[in-house]
């Protein structure tokens, strides 16, 4: 039989074993090769954002509409200058699990989760697309 201490000595031991994996789960998702900078993807990427986004995020030509600006904090529309270096994993994740991502959900967010409507190539499609909007570097 266990003592107490050689008890809360294994429930130790186990959560820190359990942890050492947690830098793999925190990083993020890697684009498909070829996928960032790919005019063929941002053609995709914007066919998706007039179909998907605009309604919330605003449309190509007029950025933020009255509808985009109801949310608090705004839905953005990308052509802010931030978009430009933004790492395509995170806006992946953001795409994907919408405001069911932390500190997103803490934070009041609206975003939808878009994984359960569009395939893997899709989000990335529009990730491509969202940092082309935004004028910016492509980073691979």
């Amino acid at each position: 039989m266990l003592k107490t201490g050689d008890f809360f000595l294994l429930v130790l031991l186990f959560f820190l074993l359990s942890g050492c994996n947690s830098s793999e789960r925190n990083e993020l998702p890697v684009p498909p090769a070829g996928f960032l900078g790919n005019p063929e993807q941002v053609t995709i990427g914007r066919l998706l954002f007039v179909a998907h986004c605009t309604e919330c995020h605003g449309s190509l030509a007029e950025g933020r509409t009255q509808s985009a600006a109801r949310f608090n904090p705004a839905a953005p529309d990308f052509q802010e200058l931030r978009y430009r270096t933004v790492l395509p994993g995170y806006l992946y994740l953001r795409i994907s699990y919408g405001r069911k991502m932390e500190p997103f959900r803490s934070a009041g967010s609206v975003m939808p989760s878009w994984s359960a409507y569009l395939k893997e190539e899709q989000i990335w499609a529009l990730v491509v697309f969202i940092r082309e909007r935004a004028g910016g570097t492509i980073l691979q």
